[in-house]
């Protein structure tokens, strides 16, 4: 029976007693550099590690708790893969993107060919556009599978290294591409439904506003200017705080849920018979079909 893994992970989410109030909290903490990153990669990653090893709880009940005393070295070094991984797809972007700036540059100064080569440097300027776009773009994606496979190993393991086997995680992904691909589609669905719901009510909340001071100046209300800019700026400021932490709770909320979903996509590879992280694993040995999934 496949496992659905993004539609069973909301599920373990949903159950988890006070699972909103650990949401919120743990947006709070997305706003504290490094640190609070560490406690909530460390605490969701506990969590997807122990149902890659066939454990079924909920949310742990307290955030700080570190019961296996591996939380904060978990989440850094959760946060050390993802911070070498965004390194390198940083120079990578920027390599690309010199590339295709060299490209135009020499393909401008053919201008002066005719209307031949004017088409032929128009077309071939299009054709590095659309590169350059679609290389960072791509690296982007591999790069966020990468370092999900980094994090799940690192976590069955506890070890900084087996984040960075490039060979067994890309074996891994190969295995099971369509589930983890499946993952990787829900997880930005969640993000874009999220960012287009929380930018509408922002800007209803400031079109509420425009019409609520329109219609008191058309009452004939006065306005004293300097004390209306006063207020105008603690109102954006408010406005900028509250939208800015439900940004948060959406993306922390598609960390918490597509973590959990890559704790089912991790126990299909057999984590209990898994031995030393330079090992074989048990479809390398046994040559296993993928185990598959749903969303």
């Amino acid at each position: 029976m496949k496992t659905r893994y993004f539609a069973t992970a909301w599920q373990d989410v949903k159950n988890s007693p006070g699972w909103v109030g650990k949401l919120l909290v743990l947006s709070l903490l997305a706003f504290i550099p490094i640190f609070g990153h560490v406690v909530l990669l460390g605490y969701l990653l506990g969590w997807a590690r122990d149902m890659a090893w066939g454990v079924h709880a909920p949310l742990p009940q307290r955030i700080f708790g570190n019961e296996d005393g591996k939380l904060y070295s978990r989440g850094f070094f959760a946060w050390v893969i993802s911070a070498v991984l965004g390194i390198v797809l940083l120079l990578a972007t920027f390599a690309v993107c010199s590339i295709a700036g060299v490209g135009l540059f020499g393909a401008a100064s053919w201008h002066h060919g005719g209307a031949g080569t004017m088409m032929a440097t128009g077309a071939f300027a299009a054709l590095l556009g659309f590169f350059s776009f679609i290389l960072p773009l791509a690296a982007v994606v591999i790069g966020m599978l990468f370092q999900w496979v980094g994090w799940m190993r690192m976590s069955v393991y506890a070890r900084l290294s087996a984040g960075f086997q490039l060979g067994k995680i890309w074996e891994m992904i190969r295995h099971d591409l369509n589930g983890i691909a499946r993952i990787l589609g829900m997880s930005l669905l969640i993000l874009i439904v999220g960012s287009v719901v929380v930018s509408v009510v922002a800007l209803a909340a400031f079109l509420i506003v425009l019409v609520a001071v329109a219609f008191a100046m058309g009452a004939g209300a006065v306005f004293d200017a300097p004390s209306w800019a006063v207020w105008a700026v603690l109102l954006a400021f408010a406005a900028s705080l509250v939208f800015g932490y439900a940004a948060m709770v959406i993306g922390v909320f598609s960390q918490m849920v597509t973590i959990r979903a890559l704790g089912y996509w991790t126990y299909g590879f057999e984590v209990p018979l898994w031995r030393g992280q330079d090992d074989p694993m048990p479809f390398q040995i046994r040559g296993a079909a993928p185990p598959g999934g749903g969303v």
